[in-house]
């Protein structure tokens, strides 16, 4: 394989920009081509990376040229699209959730290990300069043993993110979407929280809600998640926070101490408190392109044999605490997960 990695992006929304963005200084990764539905779309975005436009998507597959996909696509059309590709040979770089059940996202990763590929899942907020730091603080026993957890998806969003009163987009249906912002929005936060502190989801219980959004996903989430060393997670979220900013956070408590992790796109620092000192600190960090070190860790990956920075095991974990919790909301009782 050469030392650049050829890229196809399929879907050309807002996602795949970012990866045109992020990808234009990276060396091992080069934009070949685009393939959208809407070949607008796909044409805007081949300009900008100097990429060429396939016809169709099993041109785009059949191209020889092309030994990786990226497929960032609305949620229900993920893991179909993701098997096309392995099933083509190609190593794949996929959007989050991956698909809208764990059976399916563990089977595209023993798929992937089987055809000798690389499947990685952009959790971006594995590269965040807080969350790096974070998880190395807590691997050094800064904070003792995690026990209890506050996480907040406190987000303003635009009220047409859905699409039109009565006329939604596929991010406000529900059979495409497969929730709203629990899977949207947080399941990067509980990827980040696994990644931090090493501790798997067992339990769940929580309730939904859509006080604002005109759509059949929830907008508001309250829930309550156990960990695998006997921890807990208090999770609160809601996509329309009126005027919130910043404020994508986790505070961890532990038997010495605590650590508050801000929103990795924010600016605010990350504190920890000590118990045997009796005073906070404030950490100074750098926040660098964490889209940018996903896909240059991807890269890398392929490139050199190693682990991808995050795949589908990783995936299907935090999409069970996900729908864990959609099925305790159903149920009205607590769920047990794994």
């Amino acid at each position: 394989m050469s030392r650049s990695i050829k890229l196809g992006l399929v879907g050309c929304g807002w996602a795949a920009s970012e990866i045109v963005r992020a990808s234009a200084d990276l060396p091992t990764l080069t934009i070949a081509a685009t393939y959208d539905a809407d070949r607008t779309r796909a044409e805007a975005l081949a300009r900008k990376a100097g990429a060429t436009i396939a016809d169709s998507l099993d041109a785009l597959l059949a191209d020889p040229q092309i030994d990786t996909i990226y497929v960032g696509l609305p949620h229900f059309l993920l893991a179909p699209t993701v098997e096309r590709a392995l099933d083509a040979g190609k190593h794949v770089l996929a959007e989050k959730p991956l698909s809208l059940d764990v059976a399916t996202a563990r089977r595209l990763g023993v798929l992937a290990d089987k055809r000798h590929l690389k499947l990685a899942v952009f959790f971006e907020l594995r590269r965040a300069g807080t969350v790096e730091t974070a998880r190395r603080l807590v691997g050094a026993g800064e904070i003792g043993v995690p026990r209890f957890i506050r996480l907040r998806t406190l987000i303003d969003k635009r009220r047409d993110y859905y699409g039109p009163p009565g006329a939604p987009i596929w991010r406000g249906k529900l059979a495409e979407a497969g929730g709203g912002v629990l899977l949207m929005n947080t399941i990067h936060q509980l990827d980040t929280l696994r990644y931090i502190t090493g501790c798997d989801y067992n339990s769940a219980s929580g309730a939904i809600a859509t006080f604002t959004a005109t759509a059949e996903i929830e907008d508001t989430v309250s829930a309550t998640l156990g960990l695998s060393n006997g921890g807990l997670v208090s999770l609160a979220a809601n996509a329309h926070s009126p005027g919130a900013g910043d404020e994508e956070t986790i505070e961890i408590d532990g038997t010495l101490g605590r650590l508050n992790i801000p929103d990795p796109f924010g600016t605010a620092p990350l504190r920890l408190y000590s118990i045997a000192r009796k005073a906070w600190r404030d950490i100074a960090i750098e926040r660098p392109d964490s889209h940018l070190l996903m896909l240059e860790s991807f890269a890398s990956a392929i490139l050199d044999g190693g682990p991808v920075p995050a795949g589908a095991d990783d995936a299907a974990a935090s999409l069970a605490a996900v729908l864990a919790i959609y099925q305790s909301a159903r149920e009205g009782r607590t769920v047990s997960i794994g």
